[in-house]
């Protein structure tokens, strides 16, 4: 019985392990996520996606929403153009850049909000539900990168990048961190999406722990399985039943295995007991 114990007691360091490694993962995902979160506000409020150069011929500095250009009074910049007001936007390729920015960061948002979720809502679930509002943040994060450059035919960033620019062309103009940014967070908030769908196939259930019926385990109990995605198909592992001579054959006592049942029937003296 001393073996079975051990077996047990195995499975269920294996388990504590397991769950271990499936919280210290959660966290990172979560710590990602908000830090996300805020890169991606920053993305959508700072008017630095693209600005002047030394080859450029005019000064200021231009984002989704935001013109920026210097005062020729105290020599400050002096920002034109509010998300709240479509109006201000410059056309119509930089007001669908706002959008799709805008709108990742609102989902970003509501994605930190919903990890308080964990402590009311079943764990798998609210993984799954994070896990769509990223991947959806990844794609409107990957329009508004692509929408931007077509905007780049305006009179302003003409004023700014020279006759050059155009659609796709950013003229003499470089581009900002703010925009590098943004391309950057494409990969993030796909790769957070992944992994949040990721920890949800592999969330244990809820209050299992390990099962022992006659003193059998299972392969993927021992392999610190428990997940709701494991074949139900598992191969048990039975302990094997040693024949042990009769006492007084080979000089050895007569013994039970330690894994076998112990029986009230008497036994013959003269053979191999199971």
């Amino acid at each position: 019985m001393e073996d079975a114990k051990y077996t047990e007691e195995m499975v269920l360091v294996y388990h504590f392990k397991y769950m271990r490694e499936y919280r210290g993962v959660s966290v990172l995902w979560a710590v990602l996520t908000i830090i996300w979160c805020i890169l991606n506000i920053v993305c959508f409020v700072q008017p630095q996606w693209i600005g002047d150069t030394e080859e450029s011929i005019g000064y200021g500095h231009i984002g989704v929403y935001a013109y920026c250009y210097p005062d020729a009074v105290n020599g400050k910049y002096i920002c034109s153009g509010s998300f709240t007001d479509f109006d201000t936007i410059l056309n119509g390729s930089f007001k669908a850049s706002t959008f799709f920015c805008g709108v990742a960061a609102l989902l970003m948002l509501i994605t930190v909000a919903a990890l308080m979720l964990f402590f009311c809502f079943k764990k798998t679930a609210v993984f799954v539900f994070c896990g769509i509002l990223e991947l959806v943040v990844a794609i409107f994060m990957f329009l508004a990168c692509v929408i931007f450059p077509s905007g780049w035919g305006e009179q302003r960033v003409y004023d700014l990048c020279g006759a050059e620019a155009g659609e796709y062309k950013i003229g003499k103009c470089g581009v900002r961190w703010a925009y590098i940014l943004a391309m950057l967070g494409i990969f993030d908030a796909f790769v957070l999406a992944l992994l949040a769908f990721f920890l949800a196939s592999k969330r244990a259930k809820p209050g299992k722990q390990a099962r022992y019926v006659n003193g059998t385990v299972t392969k993927s109990e021992l392999n610190g399985g428990y997940s709701e995605t494991m074949s139900k198909k598992s191969i048990a592992i039975q302990p094997q039943v040693l024949a042990v001579p009769a006492d007084g054959v080979g000089g050895e006592p007569d013994r039970y295995s330690e894994f076998s049942r112990h029986s009230e029937k008497p036994r013959s003296r003269g053979g191999f007991q199971l």
